[in-house]
């Protein structure tokens, strides 16, 4: 073809084809091709790509291994920059001491994989220890102890059976009655129990009066608060035993006591015989004789064992023997000064400007013998001087005596 014409060789053979066939053929050829237009061979564009190649996964070993008492977890490949977090988990009886390969003591590491790592964990028995538990006389513990591992709490109460009191434990400075301990070694606690210390307390009243207490049976630092009342016509003198005079008595009870609130009756026309007014210097009573008698065994505390000379001076003895003693002022005898407010002669009204008075004791010497003397008495604070005799002295533990005496 040049110029766009297409030159077609035909051979000679080949004429004998139909014309009605080859001019359209050519017709259509000359037409197609026009000289305006450039026929351009196509063009075939390859992109070349170059494909970059997958980075390389490093991957390290991690090796976890566990000593005689435990185990582990988490061992194995990992990839480099992983957090592996391994266990140690003791057996029962054993613990957990640490790691080899590794300054953490906690059970649980957390590592980091830069590198081959080696890990080892480590266990150790764990000690057994006895703890004995025991109560002494008095109480019982709440338990006996046993076999316990190291590092155990054991908590132990004592109580106390009735009547007596925890003390403390034996070889512990401790005085409560429940304790903690941690078993550490071989160990022996003991509860200590006392008797609980109990006094009687006895309380009573002398005629003309009441108390709002009895007593009773206290423990030792008790403490007990009694009144004592008295009746219509009557008045509160004192407490026998403790000396006190207020009506209103409270006491800390440290040992058996007996109390006794003393009253006396307020003078009046009939009981008014036996006192006297004041008088200006000594007053001599050689009034009409009358007799006073306590019996044997009878109660002091009560007014109608008592000589009521005066409302400071009234005689009575005890029944555990001794002397007789002046009871509105001691609540017992002393063998010197009783009774107490008083002087005592052997001899008679009409030689007392020649008798030399002085103590009871000192005066008779012995109070059995005083049976059958004629003695003055002189009332010291009042400054009366009257006439006593006695009939009778009861030997032994039994308290009775009774004398005769003089009036105003």
């Amino acid at each position: 073809m040049v110029d766009g014409v297409i030159f077609a060789a035909y051979k000679p053979e080949s004429i004998h084809l139909k014309k009605s066939i080859l001019i359209p053929i050519l017709l259509l050829v000359l037409f197609s091709c026009s000289p305006d237009e450039e026929i351009e061979a196509p063009t075939n564009t390859v992109q070349n790509t170059t494909l970059e190649p997958e980075p390389l996964v490093v991957q390290y070993t991690l090796t976890v291994t566990a000593g005689d008492g435990g185990g582990v977890t988490n061992g194995g490949t990992f990839d480099e920059g992983s957090d592996v977090t391994i266990t140690a988990t003791p057996n029962e009886g054993y613990r957990f001491t640490g790691w080899e390969g590794n300054d953490s003591t906690s059970e649980s590491l957390t590592v980091t994989l830069n590198s081959n790592q080696t890990y080892q964990a480590l266990f150790e028995l764990i000690p057994v220890y006895t703890l004995s538990v025991s109560a002494g006389e008095g109480g019982i513990v709440s338990s006996e102890g046993g076999t316990y591992e190291e590092g155990t709490e054991v908590t132990i109460t004592a109580t106390p059976n009735e009547g007596y009191s925890f003390v403390r434990w034996g070889d512990i400075e401790d005085t409560s009655n429940e304790i903690t301990v941690l078993v550490s070694s071989n160990t022996t606690v003991v509860a200590i129990f006392q008797v609980i210390t109990q006094f009687t307390v006895r309380i009573s009243a002398s005629e003309g009066g009441t108390v709002s207490s009895n007593g009773g049976t206290f423990i030792e630092g008790d403490e007990l608060s009694v009144e004592a009342s008295p009746n219509t016509g009557y008045e509160f003198l004192r407490w026998e035993e403790v000396d006190i005079s207020t009506s209103s008595l409270t006491i800390t009870v440290s040992s058996n006591i007996s109390l006794t609130a003393i009253f006396s009756a307020l003078p009046n026309e009939t009981n008014s015989s036996n006192l006297t007014d004041e008088n200006e210097g000594p007053a001599i009573w050689r009034g009409t004789t009358i007799s006073f008698n306590k019996s044997d065994g009878t109660n002091q505390n009560l007014e109608e064992n008592q000589d009521r000379i005066r409302n400071n001076i009234w005689i009575t003895r005890g029944n555990s023997g001794g002397q007789i003693f002046n009871i509105a002022i001691n609540s017992n005898a002393n063998k010197i000064e009783s009774p107490v407010g008083t002087e005592w002669a052997i001899g008679t009204l009409d030689e007392i400007g020649n008798l030399s008075f002085d103590y009871f004791r000192n005066a008779i010497s012995r109070p059995k013998n005083v049976v059958g003397k004629n003695l003055v008495l002189h009332l010291i604070e009042d400054d009366i001087y009257l006439t006593v005799k006695f009939i009778s002295w009861s030997q032994g533990k039994r308290g009775g005596f009774s004398y005769e005496r003089s009036t105003p």
